[in-house]
C-alpha cells in the first residue's frame, strides 16, 4: 500500500510537469533520510494554529517524496509534517518547484535545506537561529523587520514571543504593521495583540503597587550587615529587583539586568536587589532555633555566592532572609519572582514587571 501511494505521488509529479511544462503550478519534492516508507503531509498554516491539511504522500524507500499541485498554491506559510517532526516553509508567487532535503531525525530542528523558494530558505535560516535559544529581543526585532517576506517575520515574532508578555509587544506590533492590509493574517494577529494588551492591563490593575505612586521605602541589611534604604537613592533611576538564589528564572534573567546596569550606570541608573532567600515561618515549623540559625547561614551563603557568580556588581543587595515572609515583598505585593519595579528620579513607580534587557532599556530611556 505504501509503495502504491509512493508510486501515485511520482505519477502526480509527472502529470504536473507534463501539464505545466515545469513552469506553472507548485511541486514540493525532496529527500528525507530516515523517512523511508513513512507519510509526509503538507498543511496550510494560520497564525492562530488552525491548520488545514492539504495533501499527503508516501515517502519512498530512498527517502524521496513529491507533492504536486497542478493549479498551484497560494502565497503563504505552509508546514511539512512527518509524524511529530514539523518544519515551516513560505511560498511566494512564482515558487514553482521547491526542493527540501534533510534528515528526519533533525527535521524539527530546521536542519534541512530548501531550494527554489527564497522565502522558505529565509524562514529556515531564521528558525535555526531561534532554536539556538540565544537571541535577544533586539536581535529578534531586527530579524522580524528585516525579512523580505512580512509573513515570515510575523510567524517568527508570534512563535518566539508567544509568552513574552509586555516585552514582546513592540515586536508583535512591528510584525503586524508590515503585513499587507488584505492579508487575513493581519486581522488575526491584530486581534491577538489586542487580547494581550487587555490581559496585561487587567494584570496591571490588580497590582498592589501602581505606576505613578511613590515607591514605598525599604530599609534592610546587606550580607555584611550594612543598612541600605531605597529612599537614599532618590535622584537616580532605580530598578527594584526581587529575586532569590534558588529561583531559576531569576538567575536566567540576571545577565540581562547586568547588561543594562553596565550600560547605564554612568547615567544615574542603579539597582536595588531584594533577595527572598532564607527561611519563612512555614519552613521553620518544627525546627529548633539552632536549626533555623544554621539553615539561614546556609541560605545567606547561597545568596552571597549567587551575587558573585552572576556578577551583580552594584552594592545594594539586601534581605531579611525570611523568604516569602519578607516585609518588602509584602509591601510591594510580590507573589512570584523575578519581579521588578522601575523607580524614577522623583521616587515614583515608573514601570512594573519589566523582563529582559530590551524591556528594561526601553522603559529606562524614558526616565534616564
Amino acid at each position: 500500500m505504501k509503495f502504491l501511494q509512493y508510486f501515485t505521488g511520482l505519477l502526480l509529479a509527472a502529470v504536473f510537469f507534463a501539464c505545466n511544462g515545469g513552469t506553472e503550478g507548485t511541486l514540493i519534492k525532496g529527500e528525507l533520510a530516515g523517512g523511508a516508507n513513512l507519510q509526509v503531509n503538507l498543511d496550510k498554516v494560520a497564525i492562530n494554529g488552525s491548520n488545514e491539511v492539504l495533501a499527503s504522500a508516501a515517502i519512498g524507500p530512498d527517502g524521496s517524496f513529491a507533492l504536486g499541485f497542478v493549479e498551484g498554491l497560494d502565497p503563504g506559510v505552509y508546514q511539512l509534517r512527518v509524524g511529530a517532526q514539523k518544519g515551516l516553509i513560505v511560498l511566494e508567487k512564482g515558487d514553482g518547484v521547491v526542493e527540501v532535503k534533510g534528515n528526519l531525525a533533525s527535521f524539527g530542528e530546521y536542519d534541512f535545506t530548501v531550494e527554489g523558494s527564497e522565502a522558505s530558505a529565509e524562514m529556515v535560516a531564521a528558525m535555526q537561529r531561534l532554536r539556538q535559544g540565544t537571541m535577544t529581543i533586539e536581535e529578534l526585532q531586527s530579524i522580524v523587520e528585516g525579512t523580505k517576506n512580512p509573513q515570515t517575520g510575523a510567524f517568527i515574532a508570534f512563535n518566539a514571543l508567544l509568552r513574552a508578555g509586555a516585552a514582546g509587544l513592540p515586536v508583535h506590533k512591528a510584525a503586524v504593521a508590515r503585513l499587507d492590509a488584505n492579508d487575513p493574517m493581519k486581522a488575526t494577529y491584530a486581534n491577538f495583540i489586542s487580547s494581550m494588551e487587555q490581559q496585561l492591563a487587567m494584570q496591571q490593575s490588580q497590582e498592589l503597587i501602581q505606576v505613578g505612586q511613590p515607591a514605598p521605602d525599604i530599609t534592610m541589611s546587606s550580607p555584611d550587615g550594612k543598612q541600605y534604604s531605597l529612599s537614599d537613592l532618590k535622584g537616580q533611576v532605580v530598578l527594584l529587583d526581587f529575586w532569590a538564589s534558588w529561583c531559576g528564572p531569576c538567575r536566567r534573567e540576571n545577565p540581562h539586568v547586568v547588561e543594562v546596569y553596565n550600560k547605564y550606570k554612568k547615567d544615574g541608573f542603579t539597582i536595588f536587589s531584594v533577595s527572598l532567600d532564607g527561611i519563612d515561618t512555614r519552613r521553620a515549623q518544627g525546627m529548633s532555633p539552632q536549626d533555623i540559625a544554621a539553615a539561614n547561614e546556609d541560605q545567606k551563603r547561597r545568596w552571597v555566592d549567587a551575587i558573585a557568580a552572576d556578577k551583580l556588581s552594584w552594592p545594594y543587595h539586601v534581605s531579611e532572609l525570611t523568604k516569602w515572609d519578607s516585609s518588602a515583598g509584602r509591601t510591594y505585593g510580590v507573589t512570584g519572582i523575578p519581579k521588578t519595579f522601575l523607580i524614577d528620579r522623583e521616587g515614583k513607580i515608573a514601570a512594573v514587571g519589566l523582563r529582559g534587557a530590551a524591556a528594561i532599556e526601553q522603559a529606562l530611556k524614558e526616565h534616564i
